[in-house]
């Protein structure tokens, strides 16, 4: 989970431009303000998070969400506890570490059924394998990546000592971490999708080396303070509609979802193809529903997934899933229809016709 952006206005409603009609949608003045802490909430790999309230879904839940600022060293969970956030986005080791240190959370909604960080090389690199990962420099966007490249490499059956492998912080900027591989600072870059996208932008071509079973983990997850869960729960499964609508949009028509972000995220459409293609990512790779409905939680993922962390630390033992996980929530977040979808998205695609990529 990267943190690269500050706060988004509490205006980022009025981001929609144009007509919306949306029916019995509650009136602006009547809607409830939630409060959510998400990562990279400053870029379209994150879509749902924009797109929920520009093409209207959220208004038409009845919540105005309002992205409280990601750019904190304090732990997501404590805005939970504090009772600041609402809801926030956890990765699963933050949710495993917060379950054994007996905080009582619930993970209510699987955002990510894929987990977005991996090792890249650049495209012509001699290197075609976690395998083939020895005696070099992975450099990484930040601390948290070094989970990662422990996890990928424990895989294959490597570690980073047995392996000689150094790693360093190169940090987030596209151009820096673009620099790093082709100058050979770096052999290999462990990130995430926006890490990623950085790269392509300052025009380097890179390759994903992380096999597809390292990443099958509930990547990032909503998660809300078990205290406070049934007095927030209208509010809570209304929020959770609104991102499931988003993500339905998407995968209906994912050109139109990168139009609508583009709206409010031009800079990152500047080489038009880059940007949909890191939109396109998140929608069928990332965000892709791997489940029989929108955010479904997966207990035996849950528990496969934790042996590694254990190994690697992050977590002292093992603990059963049914302590932190809590699925009530899931019938009301998929609680619409394909057609109430597409009526929203098509208002919005007509009122902003000269928007749209082709």
């Amino acid at each position: 989970m990267r943190v690269i952006s500050s706060i988004m206005c509490k205006g980022l409603l009025g981001a929609a431009v144009g007509a919306l009609t949306l029916g019995a949608a509650a009136q602006a003045q009547d809607l409830k303000e939630v409060n959510v802490m998400s990562p990279n909430n400053a870029t379209c790999a994150v879509f749902p998070q924009f797109n929920g309230s520009i093409f209207g879904y959220y208004e038409a839940t009845g919540v105005r969400v309002n992205l409280l600022n990601s750019e904190t060293t304090v732990p997501y969970v404590a805005f939970l506890q504090n009772g600041d956030a609402d809801i926030v986005m956890l990765d699963s080791a933050q949710v495993l570490q917060a379950a054994t240190s007996e905080l009582p959370i619930k993970v209510v909604y699987e955002a990510y059924q894929f987990a977005p960080e991996g090792i890249v090389v650049i495209a012509d690199s001699p290197i075609q394998g976690l395998q083939d990962l020895k005696d070099v420099t992975i450099g990484m966007a930040s601390d948290r990546d070094l989970i990662t490249t422990v996890i990928a490499m424990d895989s294959v059956g490597a570690t980073l000592e047995g392996n000689n492998i150094t790693t360093v912080v190169v940090g987030d900027s596209g151009p820096v971490m673009a620099g790093a591989l082709t100058n050979g600072t770096i052999d290999a870059f462990a990130g995430g999708s926006s890490d990623r996208a950085g790269i392509e932008a300052a025009g380097v071509e890179i390759r994903n080396i992380t096999p597809a079973a390292v990443s099958r983990n509930p990547g990032n997850s909503f998660t809300v303070w078990g205290p406070t869960m049934e007095e927030k729960r209208d509010l809570i499964s209304r929020f959770l509609k609104g991102w499931a609508m988003a993500q339905h949009q998407a995968v209906i028509d994912s050109k139109l979802a990168a139009s609508a972000c583009r709206t409010l995220q031009p800079e990152q459409f500047e080489n038009l193809d880059i940007g949909v293609r890191m939109m396109e990512y998140s929608i069928f790779v990332e965000q892709l529903r791997r489940t029989k409905n929108f955010g479904e939680l997966q207990p035996d993922i849950w528990a496969l997934i934790q042996g590694p962390y254990v190994k690697a630390g992050e977590i002292p033992a093992e603990i059963d899933p049914s302590v932190f996980l809590d699925s009530s929530f899931i019938e009301a977040a998929n609680d619409f229809t394909t057609a109430d979808v597409k009526k929203i998205m098509n208002d919005w695609a007509e009122a902003n016709a000269d928007m749209l990529i082709p």
